[in-house]
């Protein structure tokens, strides 16, 4: 049987396409992998820090709790002084009352004896009314005895009132003490909290400081590496390559041109890591973006689909060159983060890049 060109072809291209689907497979898993163990670092770390703060909670709302119970007892005893007051307003008000009732006895028996004296004829007219006045006096003198009683008793009251009210006092004092102690203790617990948070600032301020060093030792052998070329863009902290320099147009596989330099990009890479301590936790970000003309072909349906391809096959290369694949990560934007927003050929041509950071998690 007599097989023709196109038979042959069939059969060439399948068991290839197949390998390159297990690779991107493979790669797939490898990469969701590392950064779901990435994730569970992560966690447990955020996990230890918001204990911490929990704990500092707690106590913050333990003392918080303590200043309502001495508050809640600073206002009842300002209600006991309240009614201790109207107490004491009472019994000045019932010491006046006998005060006049004595007054009126006095005037009562001055007039009393004056009418002995002017009306000594006309004694037996008024022995009764004597007898009365007497009977009358007798039960005012009674009532005189008891107003004094109540005033004795209310003056013992008045002791003890005044003794509990300076009891009252000592321990509002004490309680006033109490108060300020925990008010002192809530601003120090403030200020550890701050310096805590300054410290944690100053130590993550360091680490940049300490990567920006080795940026800019970075950005320099790449720009040895690379040359003078005008395409290539330095923007902050990143360089950014036209995608003609490593792919051509709607295709992620890289040029041999853009292995060159990728090559290079990857030895000063190595030899810089190196340099870098093990405590700055640093990641080579590649990140692919496209225009926002749509692509539609056998092998991708999207721009975003292009863009983190291209990015992919970039991270893979660096790995074969030897930067351990937990350094790196790989992402694709699709058209979605334009540097220009023109619709002219040199717009879109900006827009189509590759962006290399080295930065950290």
């Amino acid at each position: 049987m007599r097989l023709n060109r196109k038979n042959i072809y069939e059969i060439n291209i399948w068991p290839g396409f197949v390998d390159i689907l297990g690779t991107l497979l493979i790669v797939t898993i490898f990469t969701v992998l590392i950064s779901t163990i990435t994730q569970i670092y992560f966690n447990d770390q955020l996990q230890i820090k918001r204990g911490e703060i929990s704990s500092l909670d707690k106590e913050i709302k333990e003392l918080l709790r303590q200043i309502d119970i001495v508050t809640d007892k600073k206002i009842k005893l300002e209600k006991k002084n309240k009614n201790l007051q109207k107490k004491i307003s009472t019994t000045e008000k019932l010491n006046k009352d006998l005060t006049e009732k004595n007054k009126i006895t006095d005037e009562l028996k001055t007039k009393s004896d004056y009418l002995l004296k002017m009306k000594t004829q006309e004694l037996s007219q008024v022995v009764d009314e004597k007898g009365k006045l007497l009977d009358n006096l007798k039960a005012r003198n009674l009532e005189v005895k008891k107003l004094n009683r109540v005033s004795e008793e209310s003056s013992l009251e008045i002791f003890e009132l005044k003794r509990d009210l300076n009891k009252l006092n000592k321990r509002l004092t004490e309680l006033s003490k109490l108060l300020i102690e925990s008010e002192e203790e809530d601003k120090k617990n403030q200020v550890i909290i701050k310096d805590l948070g300054k410290k944690l600032n100053q130590a993550l301020a360091g680490k940049v400081l300490e990567l920006k060093k080795y940026q800019s030792v970075f950005f320099k052998r790449i720009k040895e590496a690379i040359g003078e070329r005008d395409d290539i863009v330095v923007q902050g902290d990143r360089f950014i390559f036209p995608s003609e320099v490593f792919f051509q147009s709607g295709s992620d596989i890289i040029q041999n041109e853009g292995l060159e330099k990728l090559s290079k990009i990857a030895s000063s890479l190595n030899e810089i890591s190196k340099k870098i301590p093990k405590k700055i936790d640093w990641i080579l970000r590649v990140d692919g973006h496209t225009d926002k003309i749509p692509i539609n072909n056998d092998k991708f349906n999207s721009n975003w689909h292009l863009s983190s391809s291209r990015a992919i096959n970039i991270v893979k290369f660096f790995i074969n060159e030897g930067i351990e694949p937990h350094r790196l990560v790989a992402a694709g934007f699709g058209e979605n983060y334009p540097i220009d927003d023109g619709e002219s050929l040199s717009s879109l041509q900006k827009n189509r890049r590759i962006e290399i950071k080295l930065t950290t998690r």
